[in-house]
């Protein structure tokens, strides 16, 4: 009698109130009911009915974010395959979270502080908007719509907890602004304005070689591509993990104000009629001085090319000879085009080709 009371007074005073955690919180025992076992093998208590039930929150007594958590999954996303979302909850009131948009190369890695309100997570942050989700079952969120509702619909909307707590993954595709200022390389990437420095690994020595021995870019600022990942300190320091090329040229597109073709690294999205996927990451750059070169999914090219007003001659491309089995016929597919395009037009963001008063090839600027 007297430990029924106990519990009671506990369930009536964690009720009450909402759960954000101290920074060295003290451990908490579960007092829901069924208990949750030891990790691994988790025991989920959730409504198993129709898909309203199943969206909802289940009466399974309050949740405890008292150990670090990892959330994944992919959910749908309007106008592309799917987003793929890894969150880390910790323990201290913090998050992490990575956002992959599936065949568009763009991802964002978003840190903040979450606030549990019932069985509601609001993840909160300055960098970027996170949705939040409400615990359909201990293991398992549900999305929330605008409205603070569980989103029911036939498609996932729900994140899983992994049984491990899993690392979050921050290497990207990153193009902006590379500089070595004595001895030391800082990288500002287009799509933030964010600075960082770059570490001295042995991904990083091919790119800074290549930097130092060009007299033309050997102390510039000057555009680059590659794949780097962030430092977990908070001394913004980036890996590279492969370095793609140098921009010579470029500059980071103005998004709100695409006025000019040349200077701009262009991200070819269609070609016809068929859709390019992005991991091929076909690009190209119209350089002030009528030349143009670019990567066209497995090969460099450049070549020179006239424009007077809208008219476009596109002279044979000069390319290195490499072959890939996936990208090529992609490849071959925008490089005869490219040189078949006779009239060039930017109609807002896109990058227009035309052949015979038709788009043959169609881009987008290049953030990463």
């Amino acid at each position: 009698m007297k430990h029924s009371f106990i519990v009671s007074a506990v369930l009536l005073a964690l009720a009450g109130c909402s759960q954000l955690p101290q920074q060295t919180p003290a451990p908490i025992k579960e007092v829901s009911e069924p208990v949750v076992a030891a990790e691994p093998d988790l025991v989920e208590n959730e409504v198993l009915n129709d898909n309203i039930a199943q969206a909802q929150a289940t009466d399974f007594g309050h949740i405890f974010i008292d150990r670090d958590m990892s959330f994944t999954g992919t959910l749908p996303c309007e106008g592309c395959p799917g987003i793929k979302y890894h969150v880390n909850l910790f323990q201290d009131g913090k998050f992490e979270a990575r956002q992959e948009f599936i065949d568009q190369h763009e991802v964002n890695l978003v840190k903040g502080t979450w606030l549990l309100e019932g069985r509601v997570i609001h993840l909160m942050s300055q960098q970027a908007k996170i949705p939040s989700f409400q615990f359909a079952s201990n293991n398992k969120v549900v999305l929330l719509d605008e409205a603070g509702k569980p989103v029911v619909s036939k498609d996932n909307y729900e994140l899983v907890r992994s049984n491990d707590f899993i690392k979050l993954d921050t290497s990207m595709q990153m193009l902006g602004m590379y500089q070595v200022i004595d001895n030391n390389a800082f990288f500002t990437s287009c799509s933030n304005g964010e600075k960082s420095s770059v570490a001295m690994t042995q991904h990083h020595i091919p790119m800074l070689r290549n930097y130092q021995t060009d007299k033309n870019l050997n102390g510039k600022a000057v555009i680059a591509t590659m794949v780097a990942r962030q430092s977990p300190k908070e001394d913004k320091m980036l890996f590279v993990e492969k370095f793609e090329q140098f921009w010579p040229g470029a500059t980071c597109p103005d998004k709100l104000n695409l006025a000019k073709v040349q200077g701009i690294v262009w991200r070819v999205e269609r070609v016809k009629y068929i859709q390019v996927p992005q991991q091929y990451n076909l690009r190209m750059l119209f350089n002030d001085n009528a030349k143009l070169y670019g990567f066209s999914g497995c090969n460099v090219f450049n070549a020179s090319y006239s424009q007077s007003s809208n008219l476009l001659k596109v002279n044979p491309l000069v390319s290195t000879k490499k072959y890939c089995a996936q990208s090529n016929y992609y490849e071959s597919n925008f490089t005869q085009h490219l040189q078949m395009a006779d009239r060039i037009e930017l109609n807002g963001d896109k990058l227009q080709l035309f052949h015979n008063n038709e788009v043959v090839v169609e881009m987008r600027p290049a953030l990463n």
